[in-house]
């Protein structure tokens, strides 16, 4: 009798119950480049296969082509994803906390003080929890597209500072929904940027009493904005890491809570026995 040389991988979809499941040579497990999650990924998961994408739209892509078998990532970023689209399905457990901060260019340290204040702030008069209800997981997002613009959050009406002090370049990326994504604009052909850090870039910009020039980068150019001080501040879901703190980048107390955690196919999922 001759035996399948079918690989077991290749007959069926494999099922995951936790996210260390992945930690096999049989996975492949998507990378953020340069975020935490890429440092705790190359610890945690040596086993596994591993490739690097440089922004969230390539590694959601990868992983509904079946290029991936999961995506390691934030967790208010992939708990939205996976909120609105039944594709997909965040799995229990988490490898790690991470630093959600603004990265702030060296030339501008004295602004740390003021910023790590606004955050205190922030977080105790319930300002964060409105705001986190607001974006992180509303409907009107799937696969990076808007597919209803009329369930997108609308913007609060926030004060732009009448008489600013100075003026500030504002690094931002709308490759990190929900943190920051584009949407129609009120002339037609144009797009306006949106989400949770646009909210805040507003209310941190009425607290320092200052003028914003907002720059669309991505976060290559973003970290290297900070440092060569092209760039003031960097508001685009940043992760704080060891190896950017080494590249002279100041970071503020994280202004959002959130875990390292895996995306994977919903039909991956092990159902759970009740």
């Amino acid at each position: 009798m001759l035996n399948s040389c079918d690989h077991p991988y290749e007959q069926k979809e494999p099922k995951f119950s936790n996210i260390m499941d992945l930690d096999d040579q049989r996975f492949r497990l998507g990378l953020p480049l340069g975020a935490k999650a890429m440092h705790i990924g190359e610890a945690r998961f040596s086993t596994a296969r591993l490739s690097y994408y440089a922004n969230n739209h390539a590694a959601y892509n990868a992983l509904m082509q079946n290029k991936i078998d999961g995506y390691l990532y934030d967790s208010h970023a992939l708990d939205y994803v996976a909120a609105n689209s039944p594709d997909v399905a965040v799995l229990p457990g988490s490898v790690g906390k991470v630093d959600i901060a603004i990265g702030i260019a060296p030339k501008n340290k004295d602004l740390l003080a003021a910023i790590n204040n606004f955050i205190d702030q922030y977080k105790k008069d319930g300002t964060y929890e409105a705001m986190y209800e607001r974006w992180v997981n509303p409907p009107g997002l799937k696969d990076g597209e808007i597919s209803d613009a009329a369930e997108i959050p609308e913007m609060p009406q926030i004060a732009t500072p009448a008489e600013p002090t100075r003026k500030l370049v504002v690094g931002t990326s709308s490759e990190a929904e929900p943190m920051c994504f584009s949407i129609p604009g009120s002339e037609k052909g144009t797009t306006t940027l949106t989400g949770f850090d646009m909210e805040l870039l507003r209310r941190l910009a009425l607290h320092l009493n200052v003028q914003v020039e907002l720059r669309e980068m991505d976060y290559v150019g973003l970290t290297n904005g900070l440092i060569s001080g092209e760039l003031d501040l960097v508001i685009a879901g940043l992760n704080k890491t060891e190896e950017r703190e080494k590249r002279n980048i100041i970071f503020s107390k994280s202004y959002i809570d959130s875990n390292i955690v895996v995306l994977v196919r919903s039909e991956q999922v092990a159902k759970q026995e009740k």
